[in-house]
Parts: C-alpha cells; structure tokens; sequence
C-alpha cells in the first residue's frame, strides 16, 4: 500500500518578503518575526522558498500536500496579509496546499471577521499562535471568541509551545509555561489543538491518566523536531500518546539539519521519521494519514 505523506507544518512567504526581511518585518510593525527570521549578529537557521520550490522539493521527497501554517503576529493588519497569500495559494494548488488562518485574538471583531472570511474561503485550521508572542492569554474572552468559531468550523488550532528546558533567551523561543496548556484543554474541551513542536515535552506528562484523558482531543506535530531532540523521540512519544496522535512536520524551510545543508529540503527529516522504529502502520499513520483524517482530507 502507498502510504500518503503529507507534512502538517511548513512555513511559506512570497520572495518580495525574503528578499529584504528585515525591511519588510521592520516596514510592517512586526519586530519579533524580524529577529526570529533575521536576527542580528549571529546566524540564522531560517531559509526561504517560493512556490515552486516548495512543489519542486515536494516531489523531491515524494510528499503528496504540505500544510502551511501562519505566523503569531503582532498585528492584524499583517495576519490578513498572510491570509490572502495562503487563499491564493491554495487554489492555485489545491492538491498540493492546504493552509492554516492565522489572527491577532487581541484585534477584536476584525480580527475574528477575516478569520470567518479565510476559513470560508478554504482554509483548513487555525494558527501557528503563540500567546507570549502576540500578547493574549488564554483566560481571554479575545480568546474564547477564537475557539468558539474553529469549534463552529470544525477545525484544529495550532499552537507553538516551547520546551522549558530547551529555552534560551538568545534564540527565537518564548518560554511557555506548560500549565497554561493544562489549563487551555480543560476550559475548551469540545476543541482541538495541535501542540507544535512536540508539545514542548506535554507528551511525556501524559503518563499521568488523568492528563492523558484530559488531552484526549490534542495532537502533536514534529516541527523543527531535529533541532531540539533525539530522533528516538517518535518511538518514544508514539508508545505514551499513540500513533494517533502525532503528526509529522518538518517547519520547512527551517533549516534543520545545519550541519547538512544550508538549503531547505524534506528528505532528512522525513528520514529522521523513517529511521525512528516505527511499525509500518504507524508511520502510515504519523506520515500523512492522521493529519488528512483531523482535516477530513481523507
């Protein structure tokens, strides 16, 4: 059986965007994305691809859609910018894209307006978000308003968290205290997320059965995963949460294995996952199969 690879977590910005970043974050009000994708006086692991670079290296690794997520800005202006690109996108490929809406939960009913608009318009879910980064919480009834309409759509929420542990003021993290995570599944329990990057270790507490019940309704995807742990972590998180529930990403064009490349590409994380001692029915699962059955693309 050809198994569907799919992978549930790329980022993706038009070239007049990557040509001068640092002018075009600065000329947008966004001075977080500009340090996270440019920051100064020391290297970058950010890379960056147009269209059809993307598809190119697509078919390069044989993976059948790509996911593209937004960003947690800071302003709404610029969620509605990211938001017609993906729309575009989309329906210039549409088996190829699927896209995430992004939005400034603090921006209010336009905030909220553009997020019914993109979601009508075909996109698939909601995110990449990060409360410390756009300055919500998720107490907010800012916040409540956002779930109750991906709850009325029937889409996931993806969110970034950061592992404490792997924190480090110097790189592109915010700390994200995990209780907030507890806390989020346990005020929105008809909602679905999706824990970026592993969950930042949330997996590991599911061995509390308690915990595991509560976080019935979250996923976890691998973004950015070779950065940040051993490729053991797929056997490892797969036996406590199960294959189910993890969905394979790669935060491309992230560059993720820096000593390899300094061009973006899927092979080698899609390797990672492949090498990881999975059972054939799990990586089917992990590779493509749940993110297509949580978006009913199947």
């Amino acid at each position: 059986m050809t198994r569907r690879i799919v992978d549930a977590h790329i980022h993706m910005y038009p070239p007049e965007v990557f040509a001068d970043p640092v002018a075009w974050g600065t000329a947008h009000g966004e001075p977080w994305w500009t340090y996270c994708v440019a920051p100064p006086h020391q290297p970058t692991l950010q890379g960056w691809a147009d269209v059809p670079r993307l598809l190119a290296d697509m078919d390069a690794a044989g993976i059948e859609k790509s996911v593209m997520l937004g960003w947690y800005w800071e302003r709404q202006e610029t969620c509605e910018i990211q938001n017609g690109w993906f729309i575009d996108w989309c329906r210039a490929h549409p088996d190829r894209l699927l896209g995430f809406a992004t939005v400034q939960p603090g921006s209010g009913q336009r905030g909220l307006d553009n997020l019914r608009r993109s979601l009508d318009a075909g996109l698939c879910g909601i995110g990449e978000l990060l409360p410390q980064a756009q300055g919500f919480t998720f107490r907010d009834e800012a916040w409540a308003r956002v779930v109750a309409l991906a709850v009325e759509y029937g889409v996931p929420i993806n969110l970034h968290v950061t592992d404490p542990l792997s924190y480090n003021p110097e790189s592109c993290t915010k700390p994200t205290p995990l209780e907030n995570y507890v806390e989020l599944v346990r005020a929105f329990p008809e909602a679905t997320f999706i824990l970026a990057h592993w969950g930042g270790g949330i997996p590991y507490y599911e061995l509390n059965a308690k915990l595991r019940t509560l976080f019935r309704n979250v996923y976890y995807d691998t973004a950015a995963s070779p950065l940040l742990y051993d490729r053991q972590v797929y056997r490892r998180v797969v036996d406590l949460v199960g294959a189910e529930r993890v969905l394979f990403g790669t935060d491309y064009p992230l560059l993720t294995h820096p000593r390899a490349t300094r061009e973006p590409e899927f092979l080698r994380d899609l390797a990672d996952a492949r090498g990881a001692g999975l059972t054939p029915e799990e990586e089917g699962k992990v590779l493509g199969g749940n993110v297509l059955r949580l978006l009913r693309r199947a």
